[in-house]
């Protein structure tokens, strides 16, 4: 970079990380902020500006009882002395204090036009004239008597008092608003009479509670009035130094005179614009949202006038006095009518913001009282001794009045004069110089008895004014005295009405909403309406008519009251409330707003609406029965959901579970609002025919069976489960053992059910058919049974799936093994097939036989009461498998028949093979040689002949006769001569 572009050297300059700069530089800043412009002090109640306009005018001498000023002079003064900021910073808190609807106790007595409860603005400070309020003269009393430290202003050619004498308690009285960097106040106003009885009731009692002092202190007192409502949130903010209570207008219906029944306010909440106020109310009439309930207002107008405020909302002919007052209601709970009137007691207190109790404001005036007290006595002493002194001498030169005036005459000056006196008659310095400028006639007999009525005055003065100093009791016995004089000149009655039952803020929803019946539809994207259910049976019922985006439909149709809740639950096992009232009114065409619109935290990109009801009374008596796509079922009470918030966990769900359906339970019927086919259309219509009349018609046989579809095809019914009702965070009950890989795709109820007989086949694949008669198929398992019989099916890895029957009754085309289950795998095969009956005591035992020649016989019982698959056996390595599986009763007199690849054959008695458990390898049925294996395995009882053959060799067929009985365990014979490389494959029994 060339000398002519680089940049100058700046040595002021220092790099400093930021984390260290900001509490370094920010927080200094942020303080001086609360210091010098939003926070009060907690001794006058006052921020800077406000403390400067009251000396700056008293400086001027614009007392109550002069003339007024032109404002532009005091704000002119004030700037140029004290305040060095924009003029309208001064002017507009000048107005404030000026104005009786924003300052409880105005300390500006303002001539012009000053602004108004509607929000006009003041008139230019050129035009308006101002002067101290009389009582601003007691936040400024003894102000010359040293009663306060003074500091100079921001150029240093002048003093300001650091804060003012205060002789009332000013931050309880006009309260603070402020906004600092970082912090906030605001501490409401108060009656005067009341905040000086509370400063008094601590004179007497420092211990007393902030309860004792709210006997004396009710509560704020606003300047337009209103109704306050707070007991126990009351004494908690004047505890705490923040909390919050509840602001009413005061409002009243009454007839009016033109016979129509009206709301007329003649209170504003406190900081409320009146007109802007007025203008909500007659927005509000127009907005869709309230037009229903503030249907009835005719008129709005304002008659406010010189003899004061009042606004009247007047009613149409047909609104009586009940439904005026739930408007009324209506508006305190939708608009500025009502509000929260905070409380946030923060002010300096050495220079420092802290948030103060209502006490600890009293404990630290009356300590800014007794400083300015004691202060101002020191000072009345001190002149009130300088007096006595001086007054001593006048008496003493009385008595020698011929001889000092002859020392005088004989002086030669005023100084020699005054030093002949000191050192001829003994006067001090002070009595000397006040002789010497006395006039003659002040020395007459007749003065002389003034002054001795003086002199005795005095002494009773200094001896009345040491006692206040000596005694701290003598003390505040004063400053109690001069408190109730401000009280009893400057107090008058409290404006604000205070309720100290909080209930009466509780404004209930029911007690609001106009009733109306209306129809609710809500579409499996989320988006809802409500129609009047009069111009829903005016029009047209043609669900194709809503205008539904594509892919959009109608999910839930329902009948609902305004006054009514709603409660959505969805697929993600949530459950959303929503009052009915707040569902926008719509056409039966229009498709409605989204429910996210209204409700926070529901995402339809994750989850789906799959029922809906509307709920009079979330306590009464029901229950609701919530389906599972893992078939689990939950019956939780109606009260279980109960809540205040918009979104609870309906159901707790396993993960990749889903919630299916819900199914209201009440007076002994099934209550559904899906489009779906959950409950029978013959029953639903008769509920729907008759509903007007349910109490006093016989009602319908509450369906008891549950058709059942899956992802996979399955198409089964069986009867509903009975679960106990259970609390809404317990976990549902399974009432169906599903395929780990299927999940239930719809249910509906219906009303009989009859268990089937039917044919099942079942390939080596794992392919799962219904057969309409007995399949002659020898390469198929085959079984016949009825509905609750359960399907047993074994693989060659040993592993065993246990379906219940009924699954596959409705079974159209095939299912395949392992779409229902993942882990049956491709090389798996299905090596045996029969059925079972859990609840019976089947004492069947199970026979097995692997290709590593390992026999094993179980008894069936074992696997009853297992799960819904496992492992059938143990092999005793990994590379055996199971090529045979087979029930048959105990005590089985008959033969087993292996077939090895090598043409071996052997068979022996069945009652050879030992009993043990599942969990148990087997014992050795056929000694293998060469890496042989066993081929077939068949437990012979009616069979005769034994065919064999192989790739290379013709089909051999043997009687089973002339197969002689061995020993288990041994080689056998060879039936079937494999030339090398070839084997057995193919081996049946006939």
């Amino acid at each position: 970079m060339s000398a002519k572009n680089q940049l100058p050297v700046d040595n002021n300059i220092v790099n400093v990380p930021l984390e260290e700069a900001m509490p370094d530089n920010f927080l200094p800043y942020a303080v001086e902020v609360a210091k010098d412009r939003a926070l009060p002090d907690v001794r006058d109640g006052l921020k800077p500006v406000h403390r400067r306009i009251l000396y700056g005018a008293y400086q001027l001498k614009a007392f109550y009882d002069k003339p007024y000023f032109k404002s532009a002079r005091i704000v002119g003064d004030i700037l140029g002395k004290y305040h060095p900021h924009g003029d309208a910073s001064v002017y507009d808190a000048m107005v404030i204090l000026a104005q009786d609807f924003s300052t409880r106790t105005p300390l500006i007595d303002g001539h012009g036009n000053w602004g108004s409860i509607d929000g006009d603005s003041a008139a230019a400070m050129r035009y308006t004239e101002a002067r101290l309020s009389e009582v601003a003269g007691e936040m400024l009393r003894d102000i010359d008597k040293d009663t306060v430290d003074f500091d100079f202003n921001y150029s240093d050619s002048e003093l300001e008092p650091k804060v003012l004498p205060a002789r009332y308690p000013n931050l309880l009285v006009n309260g603070a608003f402020g906004i600092a960097v970082g912090l906030a106040t605001n501490i409401p106003p108060h009656n005067m009479r009341e905040s000086i009885s509370a400063v008094n009731a601590y004179i007497d009692d420092p211990d007393i509670t902030v309860e004792g002092l709210m006997e004396h202190l009710k509560g704020p007192d606003l300047p337009t009035g209103g109704v306050l409502i707070g007991g126990e949130s009351l004494k908690e903010a004047y505890e705490k130094g923040e909390g919050k209570v509840i602001l009413r207008a005061k409002a009243l219906v009454e007839k009016l005179t033109t016979g129509r029944f009206g709301i007329v306010i003649t209170e504003f909440p406190y900081r409320k614009n009146k007109a802007k106020l007025l203008q909500q109310i007659s927005a509000m009439t127009a907005d869709k949202k309230h037009q229903k309930v503030l249907d009835g207002i005719m008129d709005i107008r304002d008659e406010s006038d010189r003899e004061g405020i009042r606004a009247v909302i007047e009613f149409k002919k047909q609104v009586d006095e009940e439904t005026a007052q739930k408007i009324l209601l209506y508006l305190y709970k939708r608009c500025d009518l009502q509000i929260n009137l905070n409380f946030n007691m923060v002010a300096l207190y050495k220079g420092k913001p802290e948030t103060l109790s209502l006490k600890a404001i009293i404990h630290h005036y009356l300590e800014h009282q007794k400083e300015v007290v004691k202060r101002r006595t020191l000072k009345e002493l001190e002149l009130a001794m300088k007096r006595f002194h001086i007054v001593e001498g006048f008496m003493k030169a009385i008595d020698i009045m011929d001889e000092l005036i002859k020392t005088i005459r004989e002086s030669t000056s005023k100084a020699n004069a005054k030093e002949n006196l000191m050192a001829r008659f003994g006067f001090s310095d002070e009595q000397a110089t006040a002789i010497l400028e006395l006039m003659l006639y002040r020395l007459t007999g007749l003065e002389l008895k003034a002054y001795i009525k003086e002199h005795g005055e005095l002494d009773r003065l200094i001896k009345s004014l040491n006692k206040i100093i000596a005694s701290e009791k003598e003390l505040l016995k004063l400053i109690k005295k001069e408190l109730l004089e401000v009280a009893e000149k400057f107090g008058d009655d409290r404006r604000t009405k205070i309720i100290a039952d909080e209930e009466e803020a509780v404004i209930d929803a029911m007690d609001i909403i106009v009733q109306e019946d209306v129809v609710v539809t809500v579409s499996q994207e989320g988006f809802i309406k409500r129609i009047p259910l009069k111009n829903y049976q005016r029009v047209t019922s043609d669900i194709s008519a809503i205008e539904y985006r594509e892919g959009d439909a109608l999910a839930v149709i329902l009948e609902s009251n305004t006054r009514d809740l709603l409660y959505l639950f969805t697929d993600a096992g949530m459950l959303y409330q929503l009052k009915t009232m707040d569902v926008p009114e719509h056409k039966w065409k229009d498709k409605g707003v989204r429910l996210d619109n209204y409700i926070k935290g529901i995402d339809f990109s994750e989850e789906r609406i799959v029922a809906a009801f509307s709920i009079a009374n979330p306590e009464e008596e029901a229950v609701v029965k919530l389906f599972t796509s893992r078939g689990a079922l939950k019956r939780t009470p109606l009260e279980s959901f109960r809540t205040s918030y918009a979104k609870i966990i309906a159901l707790k769900l396993k993960d990749g579970e889903r919630l299916l359906n819900v199914v209201l339970e009440k007076n002994r019927m099934l209550l559904d609002n899906t489009m779906g086919e959950l409950l029978p259309k013959v029953y639903k219509d008769y509920l729907e025919e008759n509903k007007e009349q349910l109490g006093f018609v016989e009602l319908p046989e509450i369906p008891a069976f549950l058709r059942i579809l899956t992802k996979k095809g399955l198409d089964f019914t069986i009867p509903e489960a009975s679960v106990l009702v259970k609390d809404r965070m317990a976990l549902p009950d399974p009432f169906l053992q599903l395929p780990d890989q299927d999940e239930v795709f719809r249910i509906h109820y219906e009303s009989d059910y009859e268990a089937k007989e039917f044919n099942l086949t079942v390939s080596e694949q794992g392919e799962i058919k219904v057969s309409p008669r007995a399949s002659r198929s020898r390469s198929l398992f085959k079984v016949t049974g009825e509905s609750y019989l359960s399907l047993m099916i074994l693989t060659s890895l040993g592993a065993y799936y246990k379906l219940p029957l009924y699954m596959f009754e409705n079974l159209e085309g095939s299912v395949l093994l392992s779409t229902l289950y993942g882990d049956f795998g491709k090389e798996e095969k299905v090596v045996g097939v029969f059925t079972l009956e859990e609840e019976m005591n089947d004492d069947r035992e199970v026979y097995f036989v692997t290709a590593e020649g390992i026999v094993k016989r179980t008894p069936l019982s074992d696997y009853l009461k297992e799960g819904a698959s496992s492992h059938a056996l143990k092999f005793k390595n990994a590379t055996d498998r199971l090529v045979y599986a087979e029930a048959f009763p105990q005590d089985l007199d008959a033969s087993m028949l292996l077939v090895s690849e090598k043409g071996m054959v052997l068979r022996f008695e069945t009652g050879s093979i030992s009993l043990l458990s599942r969990n148990a390898t087997g014992v050795v049925g056929m000694n293998l040689k060469d890496e042989d294996r066993v081929f077939f395995g068949r437990v012979i009882t009616e069979e005769t002949t034994l065919t064999l053959g192989s790739k290379a060799l013709d089909d051999l067929t043997i009687p089973l006769d002339e197969i002689r009985l061995q020993n288990r365990a041994t080689r056998g014979k060879n039936l079937l001569m494999v030339i090398m490389g070839d084997k057995v494959n193919k081996a049946e029994v006939n």
